[in-house]
């Protein structure tokens, strides 16, 4: 019985995967933006690859000028329809998954239309969901406080400091003081609420973070707004439509539809990371569960053959 108890549990090892991996990937490819919805703007730019599960609506717009192709040679992916005017595209192939209308628009000796997508578009979607709401339910290490219209962080010398901030408090302050963090940490700041949120530092204030790896996760936000301000660091914020203008964000941009007329810089990408307890919150997929209940039953199966197979013709006692 020995041998078929090790071989189910060969088995259950390799269905069940590796343990402890905990890496933090925000799961886009290299894309510079990823909208889970649609993506519909004018008179800006993004200057890295964009992918849109949706449809794209843009004019007097440029993608992918730095040349920072997503999947490794696609500058644009769109799931629907796109309708693209008075614009530029840059430095690597195109999907369109529906009807492609471009009109006066500018291109380079890369730039092609390919027939085939290079990922399940929808399948980016929900992981980018389960990343948020999995990173909304780590334990916090940091502590904040406001005062005389900033914030100031205080962390704990770790290599991986979570924040937990209201969308209400996030959107009030001018400026942010960094306490305690260590040398080009990753920054975690969940940011909760739904409504009514956003940057709104008037310009200033988060240049603070320009050396460290840092994301902001708006866990919660249907609407989310980014005004006049520079935002240093990524956003997920895959529930929200995003709105504004006279900003700049540099860094990934997750989300769930994109109206903004804010530009977004292919630099200062999140970095993934070994992020402690993620893995413990994260969801197991039915995909997963299935063939490790499948090799469950096939262990007790096979004991209750051996047992029968024992009891129908038992060993002959030793003289």
């Amino acid at each position: 019985m020995r041998s078929y108890f090790a071989l189910a549990m060969f088995g259950l090892a390799v269905t069940a995967g590796p343990a402890g991996a905990e890496v933090l990937d925000l799961g886009v490819h290299n894309a510079n933006l990823f909208s889970l919805g649609n993506f519909s703007t004018r008179g800006s730019d993004v200057e890295g690859a964009v992918v849109v599960k949706g449809n794209l609506t843009a004019s007097s717009y440029s993608i992918n000028r730095k040349n920072q192709d997503a999947f490794g040679s696609y500058s644009l992916v769109v799931g629907g329809n796109l309708d693209y005017s008075s614009a530029s595209l840059n430095n690597g192939s195109y999907y369109v998954g529906g009807k492609a209308f471009l009109n006066s628009v500018g291109t380079d000796r890369d730039t092609k239309s390919v027939s085939a997508s290079p990922a399940d578009l929808a399948a980016m979607a929900a992981h980018a969901k389960t990343v948020s709401s999995t990173l909304s339910k780590l334990a916090r290490t940091g502590s904040t406080s406001i005062a005389y219209g900033g914030m100031t962080l205080t962390g704990t010398r770790r290599a991986v400091e979570v924040f937990d901030i209201t969308g209400a408090a996030f959107s009030s302050v001018n400026y942010f003081n960094l306490n305690n963090l260590q040398s080009g940490a990753t920054l975690i700041f969940n940011i909760s609420g739904k409504d009514a949120i956003g940057f709104h530092q008037n310009g200033v204030g988060l240049s603070a973070f320009a050396n460290y790896n840092v994301l902001y996760n708006f866990h919660e936000a249907t609407n989310l707004n980014i005004q006049n301000v520079g935002v240093q660091g990524s956003i997920l914020a895959p529930l929200a439509t995003v709105t504004g203008g006279g900003a700049q964000i540099n860094g990934n941009v997750i989300v769930g539809n994109w109206l903004a007329g804010v530009q977004v810089n292919a630099d200062h990408y999140f970095k993934p990371v070994n992020v402690p307890g993620y893995a413990a919150l994260a969801p197991v997929s039915e995909l997963s569960i299935w063939p490790m209940l499948a090799v469950g039953l096939g262990l007790i199966l096979l004991i209750n053959v051996r047992r029968r197979d024992q009891l129908t013709h038992p060993e002959p006692l030793a003289a």
